[in-house]
């Protein structure tokens, strides 16, 4: 064997493999637990999500009751009635889920319509102004989703990679290392017992 050969497969270079496949063992859970993470929340928003179709009915009545407020006022009645409502104050902020930005809605100050004289409008105002917690909330958990749906995609793979390709790579070549360094320990032993009978034979 080349000195080369003895350099590559040794007992220092077992050690950091070792090392090296326990580090990468360490991220692999990380990472698992990233993902699990993250598709628990997946599985949060996708709840809110689902109540699309209830609010959907919702702001059918809500626009029917707009509709006849505009058929009672007119178009300039309507907005007329619409300047003295005080509208609502949204601000977004980040926030981190598992490292991963996503935007959070604060609502500071919900719309106030009590200073609607015309029933229609009132009502109109009423059935939309229940609504809209509801409709940034959907809006925040759909943004969410596309966020996390592509973080959580490439976590996946991430965990994927190491668990088909370099784990298994890792203690393919710690397994043949130390079949190298079983080899040369053995090929040792029995140089030095020829060693020992040629120096008893010439005794």
């Amino acid at each position: 064997m080349s000195a080369s050969g003895r350099a590559a497969v040794s007992r220092g270079v077992l050690l950091r493999l070792r090392e090296q496949l326990e580090f990468t063992k360490k991220g692999q859970e990380l990472l698992k637990m990233k993902r699990d993470h993250l598709a628990s929340e997946t599985n949060k928003l996708l709840s809110k999500v689902a109540a699309r179709e209830r609010l959907d009915s919702r702001l059918m009545k809500a626009y029917e009751c707009l509709k006849a407020a505009y058929l009672t006022l007119g178009y300039s009645g309507l907005e007329s009635q619409a300047s003295t409502v005080e509208k609502m104050d949204v601000r977004v902020r980040p926030k981190s889920i598992m490292g991963v930005i996503v935007p959070e809605v604060v609502i500071e100050k919900e719309a106030e319509t009590s200073s609607l004289s015309s029933p229609s409008a009132y009502q109109a105002a009423s059935e939309l102004t229940g609504l809209m917690r509801e409709l940034i909330e959907l809006a925040e958990a759909e943004s969410r989703i596309e966020s996390i749906a592509y973080e959580l995609m490439m976590t996946n793979r991430k965990v994927n990679a190491l668990e088909r390709v370099l784990i298994p790579g890792l203690m393919e070549l710690i397994k043949y290392v130390e079949g190298r360094l079983e080899e040369e320990s053995l090929e040792e032993f029995f140089r030095a017992k020829r060693v020992k009978q040629v120096i008893r034979g010439s005794e």
